[in-house]
């Protein structure tokens, strides 16, 4: 495929110019219009694309417009007719001079237009380029392959209305076929009729048969999903002929811990492009025998995705091939191996129709050049799935869905379980299964989890006000929007886990002062204030551990007091050090300053739960019997029972100064 060249020659483009270029839809000629035809139109489209600096009135230029596609050279030169008509105005009988290149009339069509002030010859992809053609013309230019954009365009010139399959019709069907289709004198609603009404020449090839998963099975993985159905799209599109390769996005990294479904999902991923999946690994490779072996086999799995294009290559382990910059023993025999891998990743050995997909559990022990640009820099990371995508996955493997009680328990049971996790689960279930001589059910599944135990009533209790703390002084202190709060009435027997949460909604991007610091000191003590409130004291599961609720509003006073420079001085400290904490251990000034500001917030989210204590025990009620809310009925429930009074969500005189 070649490329835009613009050579430097004396009749350069002439300078930009505000008049809008002419078009064909207002020929220079009386009667021209007769001529254009809706796939001569969608073809104009691609060469004004292309030779947009020239489209200018009188400009001068010999160009060479290098076609994509076979089959469409008759149509591609009655459009350039088209371009240079609105460039330049024709005697009655002169006919713009357009010819293909390497035709046979070719070297003649030269030799005749050394005297013509602009000319354009069409090359077929099939024909040849040598340096003597790029002497000879003044721009030697790809033209764009026909988009959804030229054909949307071309049905509003002829007044049709732009329909999907129309779209799709028009983009897919071969030039050919449109050149006999739409004729001139021929309305063009009639020649679409025709050509709907005739089978696509798509019918005749069989839709690959898909076996196991699709990206619409893939729970929890968020954008990397999206943009597999983006590629998707781009391979379709490319088969079709619709875009060039240099369009589509053809490497990508997945990393995350291991058992995460990333084998899985390229699976999925092929599955969904239809294409096919060839897969490699470094130690798979590095088996192959001493190191001229390992880049061998390094090559042939490149050259066996290219024999199969468009296809994906999947590399394992990826971050195995470590990096040029360690120095010991190995540092000769792995820098040639990265080269090795850089050179068939771009290079002199082009890998036009294969999409590159690695996966690696460390991502920062990769060789920086692997993630350039143009290699592998576009990076997703897969976490381990949360409560809902783990359901899903468990569906996908069982072929069924638990009811309510079940799935809390699953969820509850499942926590920090990754997708080969539960596919595990699910396959020691069929086991259990089998020797029953029983059906795959619900009891079987619950089996295989970690023994639970069930809350007493008591202990829900102490959750369910815990949780209703938070969401309640987060709605009257308008800290971020609650989304969900929820409680379990189970927990793994043994371990510790959490019983309880409320999810919030992202705040608006915005710098933080002061005030949104207290805030969300004081929303984490909600929790232990409601408790305090209720019972007269709190549980000791509001600290001990890094993400609990005293802890977090622990953090959050330290970075606010000598972090940020918003406590009683100017002067910081690195966040990102020690330094902060052992200011609290070692300088008692310092941490009576972080202890007043958390006594200051406590006391804030105590009067809050103590004037709205009755949509405290509504929340609370409410939680004990449905065990979820979302964040809609809490806001509903506290404005029902809000009473007209000074408001006690503004901060403390106190607590605005230093």
């Amino acid at each position: 495929m070649d490329t835009v060249e613009f050579l430097e020659v004396p009749n350069e483009p002439p300078p930009p110019s505000t008049r809008k270029p002419p078009v064909p839809w207002k020929p220079s000629n009386p009667g021209e219009e007769t001529s254009i035809t809706l796939p001569v139109f969608i073809a104009f489209c691609g060469i004004a694309a292309a030779l947009r600096p020239w489209n200018k009135k009188n400009a001068r230029f010999k160009g060479i417009l290098c076609l994509q596609e076979e089959g469409c050279l008759s149509v591609y030169m009655a459009a350039a007719r088209v371009f240079l008509h609105g460039v330049a105005d024709y005697k009655e009988g002169a006919r713009p001079f357009v010819s293909d290149w390497g035709g046979r009339y070719s070297n003649r069509d030269q030799f005749e237009v050394l005297g013509v002030d602009r000319s354009i010859f069409a090359k077929e992809p099939d024909k040849a380029l040598d340096d003597e053609a790029r002497l000879f013309a003044d721009i030697v230019v790809d033209v764009p392959l026909r988009s959804r954009g030229h054909v949307e365009a071309a049905l509003r010139r002829f007044g049709m209305p732009i329909v999907e399959r129309d779209v799709e019709l028009l983009l897919s069907e071969p030039w050919s076929r449109l050149d006999k289709a739409f004729q001139e004198g021929r309305s063009p609603i009639l020649s679409l009729q025709r050509l709907r009404q005739l089978p696509s020449t798509r019918s005749n090839v069989p839709e690959p048969k898909v076996s196991g998963p699709t990206l619409a099975d893939m729970a929890g993985y968020g954008p990397l999903v999206e943009w597999g159905y983006d590629l998707a799209r781009d391979l379709a599109d490319y088969k079709a002929g619709r875009i060039r390769w240099e369009d589509v996005d053809d490497g990508v990294l997945i990393s995350g811990p291991t058992g995460t479904g990333k084998t899985t999902f390229v699976r999925a991923l092929a599955n969904t492009c239809l294409v096919p999946v060839i897969a490699g690994s470094f130690s798979t490779w590095q088996s192959a025998g001493s190191l001229s072996d390992f880049l061998k086999a390094v090559r042939d799995a490149f050259e066996e995705a290219r024999s199969k294009a468009p296809s994906i290559l999947f590399i394992d382990e990826v971050e195995a091939f470590g990096t040029r910059n360690r120095h010991d023993h190995n540092n000769a025999y792995m820098t040639t191996a990265i080269s090795g891998l850089l050179e068939l990743l771009d290079g002199f050995h082009q890998r036009a129709g294969v999409v590159v997909v690695a996966a690696c559990n460390h991502p920062q022990n990769l060789d920086p050049a692997i993630r350039r640009a143009g290699r592998l820099d576009r990076h997703f990371i897969v976490g381990l799935p949360d409560a809902q995508s783990r359901l899903a996955i468990l569906a996908f493997h069982s072929g069924f869905e638990l009811n309510e009680s079940h799935a809390d328990r699953f969820t509850k049971a499942s926590e920090n379980f990754s997708g080969a996790d539960i596919e595990q689960l699910v396959r020691d279930a069929r086991r259990q299964a089998r020797r029953s001589l029983e059906a795959l059910s619900a009891e079987h599944i619950i089996d295989q989890l970690r023994p639970l135990a069930e809350l007493t009533e008591d202990y829900l209790r102490v959750l369910a006000v815990h949780e209703a703390g938070h969401a309640l002084v987060a709605v009257e202190i308008g800290h971020g929007h609650v989304n969900e709060v929820k409680i379990s009435r189970y927990r793994i027997q043994g371990q510790p886990s959490e019983l309880g949460y409320v999810e919030y909604g992202q705040a608006e991007g915005r710098p933080k002062t002061r005030s949104d610091y207290l805030n969300a000191i004081a929303v984490c003590v909600g929790g232990l204030a409601a408790e305090l409130e209720h019972f007269g004291t709190f549980a000791d599961g509001s600290s001990g551990f890094e993400t609990a609720d005293l802890n977090l509003a622990t953090e959050l006073a330290t970075a606010l007091e000598g972090g940020r420079g918003m406590g009683h001085t100017l002067i910081v400290e690195d966040l990102q050090s020690e330094r902060l904490r052992a200011l609290r251990v070692h300088n008692s000034e310092f941490r009576r300053r972080v202890h007043d500001v958390l006594e200051c917030e406590l006391v804030r989210a105590r009067s809050i739960i103590n004037a709205n204590r009755a949509a405290l025990d509504e929340i609370v009620g409410r939680l004990m019997e449905t065990k979820a809310m979302t964040g809609d009925e809490v806001v509903e429930i506290v404005k029902r029972h809000r009473r007209p009074t000074v408001s006690l969500a503004k901060l403390p005189r106190s607590a605005t100064g230093a």
